[in-house]
């Protein structure tokens, strides 16, 4: 059983912030459970860095998924992309841990966990999720940026049992790590990762 469970989501290329959230929390790949929720590529400095790092994490144990970018990239004939093909397909679409779910972009309440389409829970098709999460279930999702909700800076936007944890780093605003042991969020500006933000958060 592993201490933490961290995750993470669309981090776009910001493989920086990334390592500056892990350096944070002090992550320990033999004692945390780390989960990354997708959209590494795009928007962002470094998708190509970032790739591996996810990479080596998943290695380390990490569960990786894949976002809508990453199904953007497995459409790609650049030869620079197709080499991260192999990879790519790898990435799983939905994970459950205890009595969290986690999806790039949610689920499809309407059809059992085994049965989800990957276009929907990834966000790469548009479909109608997260109607009606089982109360015994949370949802954590990324894809969709706060500031779509109205929220400001690096405010995580909460429904019931679903929470968004997409702070807007594809948007040059911030890459949030959750940590849903302890209930903690650490944030940091893709921009200025000079100070990172701590706060509680309910759950």
């Amino acid at each position: 059983m592993k201490e933490r469970i961290l995750v993470v989501s669309d981090i776009h290329g910001h493989r920086k912030a990334l390592v500056s959230l892990l350096k944070a929390v002090n992550f320990n790949a033999r004692k945390d459970q780390l989960v990354l929720m997708g959209d590494y590529v795009n928007n962002g400095p470094d998708s190509f860095g970032t790739l591996k790092l996810v990479k080596r994490l998943k290695r380390r144990g990490a569960r990786a998924l894949a976002g809508n970018h990453e199904m953007r990239w497995l459409e790609s004939k650049d030869k620079k992309i197709k080499r991260w093909h192999k990879f790519l397909r790898e990435l799983s679409t939905i994970e459950v841990i205890d009595d969290y779910i986690f999806a790039h972009a949610g689920i499809d309440t309407s059809k059992p966990l085994n049965k989800q389409i990957k276009e929907y829970t990834t966000g790469h098709y548009n479909h109608n999720l997260n109607r009606n999460i089982p109360k015994n279930k949370y949802l954590i999702h990324g894809h969709i940026p706060n500031y779509r909700y109205g929220l400001k800076n690096d405010e995580l936007y909460q429904k019931k049992n679903i929470l968004d944890i997409d702070t807007g780093a594809g948007h040059n605003k911030f890459l949030s790590l959750i940590d849903l042991t302890n209930a903690y969020q650490y944030s940091v500006k893709v921009t200025d990762m000079s100070s990172i933000n701590t706060k509680r958060i309910k759950l």
